[in-house]
């Protein structure tokens, strides 16, 4: 069978390469077609660039070298099952992931129907929104770690898809005020259509005004850093009161420079990362929400119409675009937010030129 993939070969080169999958399913596997994958610009582009903080190891993990094929965002229709399969049928719409860290941006690709990241699409739920449900995983470990009370505030710094799907995941959680911040007018005005968000740019008086000046519970509860800049994360400290919690939910790949008494200690901040690598491998009884117990979650949400994240989607291109797509994405974060990819002759429900 020939498989289609988008290709990482260089610094800043994108490629299309065409292959073939000759070995025979294992009993337990399945084959899956694929109808579209998400870019997610942070990861991706810190890997295409070369930027990330792992790329300039002296040896590297495999993912991040080149060449490679990236993306985890993925899902499409079983079309192969091994004969010892039972969790999924022939026909069946799932969200999927390759092998490693990624390989998913691809016509085809074969998973262990038993591996938590195959999950079935619920009724109702299209292959556009269902794609975004690692995203939600991802976004929901912020709140998982900051454990906010019914009725905190909170402050989202950074407005890419993730931060985007957090904003909204706390104000389902209770939150009495949710403030997100981007210096981007496009990408606030995207999150300001969903209740309850008021959207700033970074030096709005509002970021100031949360409490009387001199108070120490002037501030917000709760910061969550989902930018990965630097000058973010600084702010961060700035608006959290005395005592507060900020997560770090992006990725940052850059070095930062801080007081730490002035920014961290003389308040009493706590300082949580919010990587998916902090969540249980196994649920057990004092904690059950693994990665895979989240990524079911998240599907509940978007098929009980609590969150809705088609207005996160900018850009519905067949995969052959792949290289002006992360240009654009590189270039031009005004206009490019989600960007899917379409495969095996599958269109969305529009297409953006």
């Amino acid at each position: 069978m020939q498989v289609d993939r988008i290709v990482f070969t260089g610094r800043g080169i994108v490629e299309i390469e065409s292959g073939t999958i000759d070995a025979p399913l294992q009993p337990r596997e399945v084959l899956i077609e694929t109808t579209c994958s998400l870019v997610s610009a942070g990861t991706e582009l810190a890997a295409l660039s070369g930027t990330h903080s792992k790329s300039g190891l002296k040896d590297p993990p495999a993912w991040l070298r080149f060449p490679s094929v990236p993306g985890y965002l993925v899902c499409g229709r079983v079309v192969e099952v091994g004969t010892k399969v039972t969790q999924v049928q022939v026909g069946q719409r799932v969200v999927a992931e390759g092998p490693g860290v990624w390989n998913s941006h691809c016509s085809h690709l074969g998973m262990d129907s038993a591996d938590y990241k195959l999950v079935p699409i619920a009724e109702g739920v299209t292959d556009e929104e269902a794609v975004t449900t690692k995203l939600g995983s991802i976004a929901m470990t912020a709140p998982r770690v900051l454990h906010p009370q019914f009725g905190d505030t909170v402050v989202v710094f950074g407005l890419g898809l993730v931060g985007q799907i957090v904003a909204r995941l706390v104000v389902l959680a209770g939150a009495g005020r949710v403030i997100a911040v981007d210096p981007l007018l496009e990408r606030r005005e995207i999150v300001s259509r969903s209740p309850g968000i008021l959207a700033v740019e970074p030096g709005d008086p509002v970021l100031r005004a949360q409490g009387r000046p001199g108070d120490r519970l002037a501030g917000f509860d709760h910061v969550i850093e989902a930018s990965g800049h630097p000058d973010a994360f600084l702010q961060a400290c700035e608006v959290a009161r005395v005592r507060g919690k900020i997560a770090v939910l992006s990725s940052p790949h850059k070095t930062l420079s801080l007081r730490l008494y002035d920014h961290i200690h003389s308040k009493g901040l706590q300082i949580l990362g919010a990587h998916g690598s902090v969540l249980p491998a196994q649920a057990e009884v004092g904690d059950r929400w693994t990665d895979g117990v989240q990524r079911r979650f998240f599907m509940q949400l978007l098929a009980e119409r609590r969150i809705d994240v088609k207005p996160l989607i900018t850009h519905r291109v067949p995969f052959s675009r792949a290289a002006e797509m992360y240009r654009g994405l590189e270039e031009d974060p005004r206009h490019y937010l989600g960007v899917l990819f379409y495969w095996n002759g599958f269109k969305g429900s529009s297409q953006t030129e």
